[in-house]
């Protein structure tokens, strides 16, 4: 059955008269509002998961038990602050631009994983992205120009476990830092470093 709300190209989009206070507001997803991630940061809870069914093609590599596993690991005063772990169903538009997990608040949103567990890239890999996936998986293959990786389910839980998570609890822990490029240097730095202290690189 086709669901119009997680396919709708218009969320996101100020388009069809939402005018609040004199300004267009943005049509977000019915399932996940920006204000659920609100309220879930400020209602002074912790670790809640909450699960949303992943599409035929998708699955979610992890469970909410994983993800509070590697939290109970960590130093209490790096984990405080993350109030909610999201298994979300990937949008399209996070397929297409191959986001794997985002923040939100105190919120850590875990996208959905490709079920064929391949991850596609429309060009030939940067030297940078390489290197940056080589200690998670390295089966580069190529086929008329369309590259892909090929992962193991469990290098796949590792990856998420272990890079994915941890760069989101980074952005959770960084200072506030104006340029896009620092905050994601601080949350890269933090995840290399975790994955250090907990034995997985």
């Amino acid at each position: 059955m086709r669901n119009p709300i997680r396919r709708s190209r218009k969320i996101g989009k100020t388009q069809g008269g939402r005018v609040q206070d004199g300004r267009a507001t943005e049509k977000w997803s019915r399932v996940f509002p920006q204000n659920l991630y609100r309220r879930l940061s400020e209602n002074g809870g912790k670790w809640q998961i909450i699960r949303e069914n992943p599409s035929r093609d998708f699955y979610h590599p992890c469970s909410g038990d994983d993800y509070h596993r590697v939290l109970e690991r960590m130093p209490g005063s790096l984990t405080k602050y993350v109030r909610a772990v999201i298994l979300r169903r990937t949008s399209s538009e996070d397929e297409r631009l191959g986001i794997d997990a985002r923040r939100r608040y105190s919120c850590v949103i875990m996208n959905a994983f490709p079920a064929s567990n391949i991850m596609l890239w429309p060009e030939r890999p940067t030297d940078a992205a390489v290197r940056h996936l080589a200690p998670w998986c390295d089966r580069w293959r190529s086929d008329g120009g369309q590259w892909r990786l090929e992962w193991k389910p469990d290098e796949v839980k590792r990856y998420y476990l272990y890079h994915v998570f941890l760069h989101e609890v980074g952005h959770i822990n960084q200072p506030w830092f104006h340029a896009a490029h620092r905050r994601e240097s601080f949350a890269e730095d933090f995840a290399l470093k975790w994955a250090r202290e907990l034995g997985e690189l």
